[in-house]
């Protein structure tokens, strides 16, 4: 075996090693990850892949962290939280990226429909953002000693073309559809989704209307809208999202 053929596969070795912190998994075999060939050969040319990034931040976390009356008990719950994060986000084929303190960073690769690959996104947020206010909210307030207004998930994203490589050893995604979901988070108050102006329209052009369904009890509207951020203060072009269910709007 010659030596550029060894190191090769200790190169796919390590890759496939990272690959269990932050691949989806086979639905089938959860002992495999579920990643296509023509990914691991982008990832081991360091090729451009069409990625859809999520941003997901905890509102108010420094103030639940300060008002727990047991900071293990804080550390659990948010322990919880991370593992059904991702284990949901890997049930709806995405990837992980890191844990951020406070929030996440996830993505999605767009290897077929990009309208498609959207409304899977737009599932795994809606089901977040109920999971949190339905079991995770209430369980943080349990341990506080005073509630502050404003505790929830909000969540931006963004897409373009992205990279995957290590980074001190980790594997990592790279570029500026990242900047421009964190924007877009930063942006958008709890229980709220905004995408940036690139997915938002990807999405609308693939709308006969500004609805679309995600199940028989789960719809959703597309808005376009001007929000200032912290680049653009005077306003850019970006699209909300709000879901609802049997007509009636989950979050407010």
């Amino acid at each position: 075996m010659s030596l550029l053929t060894k190191n090769r596969l200790a190169a796919d070795a390590e890759i496939d090693h990272q690959f269990r912190s932050h691949a989806p998994l086979d639905r089938f075999d959860p002992t495999r990850t579920n990643v296509s060939p023509a990914i691991r050969e982008a990832i081991n040319d360091t090729a451009p892949i069409e990625a859809i990034v999520l941003t997901v931040d905890i509102r108010r976390s420094s103030c639940v962290l300060k008002e727990s009356i047991e900071i293990p008990q804080y550390a659990k719950i948010l322990d919880d939280f991370v593992a059904e994060f991702r284990t949901v986000l890997h049930y709806h084929g995405g990837w992980f990226d890191k844990f951020t303190g406070d929030g996440f960073i996830c993505y999605w690769l767009v290897e077929q429909s990009f309208p498609e690959r959207m409304e899977t996104v737009l599932d795994f947020c809606c089901s977040v953002m109920n999971n949190f206010r339905s079991y995770y909210y209430p369980a943080f307030v349990g341990n506080m000693r005073n509630e502050p207004a404003g505790i929830g998930l909000s969540i931006g994203v963004d897409a373009g073309p992205c990279y995957l490589t290590p980074i001190v050893g980790d594997l990592t995604i790279i570029g500026s559809p990242i900047v421009g979901s964190v924007r877009m988070c930063d942006t958008c108050p709890p229980y709220h989704l905004l995408l940036n102006a690139y997915p938002g329209s990807r999405l609308r052009e693939g709308m006969s209307s500004s609805s679309g369904r995600l199940s028989d009890d789960i719809t959703y509207q597309l808005q376009a809208k001007t929000v200032a951020t912290k680049e653009y203060p005077d306003g850019q072009t970006a699209y909300s999202v709000e879901f609802f269910r049997k007509g009636e709007r989950l979050f407010y």
